[in-house]
């Protein structure tokens, strides 16, 4: 990510009427993780070409083998819609209900 983006996004954060929060939340596989990934790619962090299939957000040794969200996780990315910017609170969730005892 670049600096200019992440600048962008820390002044955001002061601006309450400019942040959205969003959870995906769906049953297991059901394409949350390959929604997040494709939501991610617009920020340029990952490439389209990628998106769907790197599970960004299943930073998870055990999550990346199994394919599976075990541990929720977001990331904050940039929006720009009508000449207006926002900052998008993205959570990935799993599709199950509990891991803990994994």
């Amino acid at each position: 990510m670049s600096s200019l983006l992440t600048n962008k996004l820390a002044k955001l954060q002061h601006s309450v009427e400019n942040i959205r929060n969003i959870c995906i939340l769906a049953h297991v596989d059901h394409g949350k993780t390959s929604l997040a990934d494709s939501l991610v790619a617009t920020n340029g962090v990952i490439s389209s070409r990628l998106a769907g299939k790197l599970r960004y957000m299943d930073s998870r040794k055990d999550e990346q083998e199994r394919g599976i969200t075990m541990k929720s996780s977001a990331i904050a990315l940039f929006y720009l819609a009508e000449g207006k910017e926002y900052l998008v609170n993205l959570m990935d969730s799993p599709g199950h209900v509990d891991f803990s005892s994994e």
